[in-house]
């Protein structure tokens, strides 16, 4: 039985979470996340209540708050090895009287999938989907033909209330190079635009707080640049280093050669669309693929 896109009333904690339930296509009706850009825009039926950190610490009463308000039936909670983990609440959130579910992305995602399926009322559909994913990852796992690419990566980040907007570097080492540029024979290029001033968070990203840093760009010769995120902070911070600097038209090989992809953004808090977001990073960095923006699903 094919099941259709269902809100349901709950809140979810955790970005994992949301990921599996869009896998399965279930959905909260509000989200405590935070580790996933964009996710107002991909989700913007979702009422976004506040990060995981400040629900876990200071502000624990905006989600009981909500709970109530709202008229929330259930609480599902991702329980991983990220410190802080979100499950480390539950028990005070049952003692409080709300009703909590735990989906455990510790015993790997065949259980995460066992648990969201039982939670959600789609244990069917959930085991086809762990089957799924599980030869996904297995064509992942196969070694590839290198493809040899030197990739700068920035991510961008947009704060529609405020109008403001934020450009990070993908820095080497990080969670992107471990399960996608590594595994296809890519190189990050963007150790040459890091501050060493600057503090290096979220799996390996740090802030370009200064904007000539893309004035490097030449010294990092990558032959790909990618943008995730909010594609359109990174375009805008690449037009203003080629206005600054125009030399770099020529000098950088991914310019040069129009090479600027739109990609989705790689995080440890998406573990269900891992498979997908490889292969299409793969699909656009393959030698095959003419050099284009791609379209960002």
């Amino acid at each position: 039985m094919r099941h259709y896109p269902t809100l349901l009333n709950a809140i979810f904690i955790g970005d994992r979470v949301l990921d599996i339930g869009h896998a399965l296509g279930c959905y909260p009706r509000a989200l405590i996340g935070g580790q996933v850009p964009l996710t107002d825009k991909d989700f913007p039926f979702i009422r976004h209540l506040e990060c995981i950190l400040c629900v876990m610490g200071p502000k624990r009463a905006l989600l009981m708050k909500a709970y109530e308000s709202m008229g929330i039936e259930r609480v599902v909670v991702e329980h991983s090895d990220c410190t802080p983990d979100p499950a480390s609440i539950v028990d005070e959130l049952r003692a409080s009287g709300l009703t909590v579910d735990v989906v455990d992305f510790t015993q790997g995602m065949g259980r995460a999938f066992e648990d969201a399926g039982r939670i959600f009322g789609r244990p069917d559909e959930a085991a086809r989907a762990a089957r799924r994913h599980e030869r996904d990852m297995e064509t992942m796992q196969r070694p590839v033909a290198p493809l040899g690419r030197r990739v700068v990566t920035l991510l961008g980040l947009t704060n529609p209330q405020r109008n403001e907007h934020y450009l990070l570097l993908e820095t080497p080492g990080g969670h992107l190079d471990t399960r996608i540029l590594t595994p296809l024979g890519c190189e990050n290029a963007g150790a040459l635009l890091m501050d060493m001033a600057e503090e290096v968070v979220m799996e390996g990203i740090q802030r370009v707080s200064s904007p000539d840093r893309l004035d490097r760009l030449d010294e990092a010769a990558p032959d790909a640049i990618v943008l995730t995120g909010d594609p359109l902070v990174g375009l805008v911070a690449l037009q203003e280093a080629v206005a600054r600097k125009p030399s770099l038209a020529r000098s950088v090989p991914a310019l040069a050669a129009h090479a600027v992809y739109a990609l989705p953004h790689c995080c440890s808090a998406l573990p269900a669309s891992l498979p997908r977001i490889w292969t299409e990073w793969r699909n656009a960095l393959s030698p095959q693929a003419a050099p284009c923006t791609q379209r960002q699903q």
